[in-house]
């Protein structure tokens, strides 16, 4: 079966655009330093590439989240850490008050003070990290205007005694972050645990009560009732540093997490730069080899240019 002229010729063409094709592909591999420029070039690596891809989004996620938490951990910590230096004040003042030769203006300073402390204290129970509050559990935001996750309510008792309390308004649920499908994680304890059933706020009210009522008629009586807030602020501030401690500790196990998942990040970046970066010796090699192959083809395109109507011209 003899081949024609007309199909020799298509066949020369077809290798000519194939090459033209190849050559172009190898320069765009060389000019972007990449393997393959789209999946179908290289459809195994483009499958592991996508791998990779994939492993490094969740890592940058999870990565925002711990230090999004951390943020978070450390707001909570430095304000526990105002927590402790006013209730350390409340003792002293407590130990003013217990001085029997303290006259009754000088114990009504120092209720004065044990009021702003207990102002304080609430102010910073109120502490915000943008709009989040840091101490209402899972209740962050979505209070009322003019309403927060702690309140100073006042009572009036039958006998007119008016009665100050502090109340609390956040979940008793702590607050999680989630950072992956179905993956969460735990920063700090809810405002229940921290503030309210550390009795912070009920001793000092306590205390400042005594300290105005000047109980001049059973002094014994007052003086164990101020004794025993002195104990319970004891307590307390053992309370707050305990809690501190475990938001320290929680903290340094994220900075753990975090160096451990930047290490595991540079590990899948260096392994998706040995997917997609192309081998620039290879690709210079092939494309040399194209070159001769397209040289070649275009002789013979002209070659049969010149049987037809090339000599016609």
């Amino acid at each position: 079966m003899r081949i024609g002229m007309n199909t020799k010729f298509g066949a020369v063409l077809s290798d000519l655009e194939r090459l033209s094709s190849e050559i172009t592909l190898n320069q765009l591999k060389i000019s972007s330093g990449k393997n393959f420029l789209r999946p179908s070039d290289d459809p195994p690596a483009s499958v592991i590439s996508l791998n990779y891809k994939q492993g490094i989004s969740r890592i940058e996620r999870y990565m925002r989240a711990i230090e999004e938490g951390y943020a978070f951990l450390k707001a909570q910590e430095a304000t526990l850490s105002s927590v402790e230096d006013l209730v350390a004040r409340a003792k002293v003042l407590a130990l003013q008050g217990v001085n029997a030769t303290q006259d009754l203006n000088a114990r009504k300073a120092t209720a004065e003070e044990i009021d702003k402390i207990v102002h304080s204290l609430l102010a910073l129970a109120n502490s915000q990290i943008g709009e989040k509050y840091l101490f209402a559990g899972q209740k962050t935001t979505g209070f009322p205007p003019g309403e927060a996750p702690f309140k100073l309510v006042k009572e009036t008792l039958p006998d007119g005694q008016i009665i100050e309390r502090v109340i609390y308004q956040g979940s008793t649920e702590d607050f999680e972050m989630g950072y992956d499908k179905d993956m969460k994680m735990t920063l700090g304890e809810n405002g229940q645990k921290i503030f309210m059933d550390s009795g912070v706020f009920e001793t000092l009210l306590s205390l400042k009560r005594t300290l105005l009522a000047d109980n001049q008629i059973d002094y014994k009586k007052e003086q164990y009732n101020i004794q025993e807030a002195i104990g319970k602020l004891d307590r307390i501030y053992n309370h707050f540093a305990e809690k501190r401690g475990k938001i320290g500790a929680q903290m340094a196990h994220f900075e753990t997490k975090k160096n451990l998942y930047m290490d595991f990040k540079q590990t899948l970046e260096s392994n998706l730069g040995e997917v997609e970066s192309a081998d620039l010796a290879k690709l210079a090699s092939r494309l040399q080899s194209l070159s001769i192959a397209y040289d070649a083809a275009l002789r013979a395109v002209a070659l049969f240019s010149d049987m037809s109507l090339a000599k016609y011209i």
